[in-house]
């Protein structure tokens, strides 16, 4: 995991590390240079025949446009280096750089001499215009030049890839005032920034890649806001046994649908197994069990006596509570519905939990204004709200929430202490302890109904796997978000659907190593 950082913690980390580990700025550019060159090299194996543009600010975001450039010249490209401002502004590493640029026999041009870009035409754009310490509206010079960065992405499908961070997003919030470059990708340089993956940073970033450059370990730890990476989940998902069996890999209990509403216990059911779980049991209103028994014959099913709405009834108590105990993992509340019989139901049951559990839909709702019973549960609970939902959780009103995201999920995270999975761009994982994590694989085609029931069973399949809550919770997100980015790419964001993301399980797994 990589820690999150503002602008200024970067700051910080920077001057700490040349005043005293004594590596210079110098060499910090030359070693961002060259992990952006290597990324380059690795998305496009025919660099060289391309026509790279290379756009550089006055300042060290600048400076490493010039070593990216320099090593393209050595490896057989011929780069076209553009440079804001005149040569007096490039100075201190930058212009060490610059110099190092020319001695290779790569001759920048100064924009602010009139050369007209109106006729080029390049294939890859490199963003070295300006970095993280940017603020503000873009004007004059600058602002052109992004807003013809953008069109000559959008209207001739050129690759643009940012250094650091895409010019013109604030750096700590993801704010763009009036323009910014939109980035097919970025390259940051250490550690995550902030506004790379909050308000219209995603929008703008791209894919997102963290180049180690050098800094030390000493400077660069930290477990309180973090990035999930790929190596995170890799490292949870062991191989299987050769010689195992079905009860290696725990039992699910989901309590689930409701008359209209059966395609939530199928979505979360055929996800859990889809994950891995040995052996899964649809615990759902007797009206509605057939939906499940004929279309998902792997899963098991427990047919409950309903309401006259037909959602579970409260006489399903005893019942519920003893298949509880035979299961590893309970999930319980996709598609269970809000009838008071039920919402009864719902809180009593969890009351005897014993074993770990995911909370979701309705069952959150039904347990809002029951913090003290909720802490009161010694099982590892896994709470997943959408932002609505988390709002009746934690008492405090949704446009408040929105405001800061992050300091109300520790503050209910903690109250409650237990793991808080808080849906949304990007998803945030509270550990019990406040600690957050964060998930940025996922794309707008995921916001569809049914989607946070293929979560819910993803999470519960790794929870009968032996994960902690915490592992299960951050595990089970990145994972999902990981499938409906393999679901984007074949299906599209607005052909996307919930069970898309469960048919693309496997492959999601695969692309992970699992």
């Amino acid at each position: 995991m990589k820690k999150i950082v503002t602008p200024q913690d970067m700051q910080e980390i920077d001057r700490r590390t040349i005043q005293d580990y004594k590596i210079s700025g110098e060499v910090l550019m030359e070693c961002a240079g060259a992990a952006v060159f290597g990324r380059i090299r690795v998305l496009f194996a025919e660099y060289t025949s391309k026509n790279i543009f290379v756009f550089c600010g006055k300042g060290n975001n600048g400076g490493d446009g010039f070593v990216i450039a320099r090593y393209l010249k050595e490896n057989g490209a011929a780069p076209k280096v553009f440079v804001t401002g005149s040569m007096e502004d490039v100075k201190m590493d930058a212009r060490i750089h610059f110099n190092k640029l020319i001695a290779g026999g790569v001759q920048p041009i100064f924009i602010s001499n009139g050369h007209d870009l109106g006729n080029e035409k390049p294939d890859i754009i490199v963003d070295a215009l300006l970095g993280t310490g940017a603020r503000g509206s873009l004007d004059g010079e600058l602002l052109n030049l992004v807003e013809k960065i953008n069109a000559w992405r959008n209207q001739q499908g050129c690759y643009v890839l940012s250094v650091d961070i895409p010019s013109g997003m604030n750096g700590e919030t993801g704010r763009v005032e009036n323009a910014a470059v939109k980035a097919d990708a970025t390259v940051t340089m250490g550690l995550p920034k902030s506004g790379l993956l909050f308000g219209d940073g995603k929008h703008y970033t791209g894919k997102l890649y963290v180049a180690d450059i050098g800094f030390p370990d000493e400077l660069t730890r930290g477990d309180k806001f973090v990035l999930i990476e790929k190596e995170d989940v890799r490292k949870l998902l062991k191989p299987r046994r050769h010689n195992a069996y079905k009860y290696d890999f725990g039992k699910v209990l989901i309590i689930a649908g409701s008359r209209g509403m059966s395609g939530a216990a199928f979505l979360a059911a055929k996800s859990a197994l889809r994950i891995g779980a040995g052996l899964v049991k649809v615990a759902i209103p007797e009206g509605v069990a057939h939906v499940i028994e004929h279309a998902l014959p792997e899963a098991m099913t427990l047919r409950l006596e309903e309401t006259k709405e037909g959602s579970p009834a409260y006489r399903n108590r005893e019942r519920l509570i003893d298949y509880m105990n035979w299961a590893d993992v309970t999930a319980i509340g996709p598609g269970l519905s809000q009838h008071d019989e039920t919402i009864q139901l719902i809180q009593e049951i969890v009351q005897q939990l014993k074993k770990p559990a995911v909370i979701d839909a309705d069952a959150v709702t039904a347990l809002a204004g029951k913090s003290e019973l909720i802490s009161s549960v010694a099982s590892g609970m896994v709470f997943t709200p959408h932002i609505g939902e988390f709002a009746v959780l934690s008492n405090v009103v949704k446009e408040k929430i929105v405001l800061d995201r992050i300091d109300h999920l520790r503050h209910t995270s903690r109250k409650l202490n237990k793991t808080i999975l808080l849906k949304g761009s990007p998803t945030l994982i509270a550990a019990a302890d406040g600690r957050i994590h964060v998930c940025n694989t996922g794309n707008p085609g995921m916001a569809t109904a049914g989607s946070g029931d293929v979560l819910t069973g993803i999470i519960a399949g790794l929870l009968a796997q032996q994960l902690p809550s915490e592992q299960a919770a951050f595990a089970g997100a990145y994972i999902h978000g990981l499938a409906g980015d393999v679901a984007k790419n074949k299906k599209t964001e607005m052909g996307l659907i919930a069970s898309d993301i469960v048919d693309y399980l496997p492959e999601a797994l695969m692309d992970i190593g699992a």
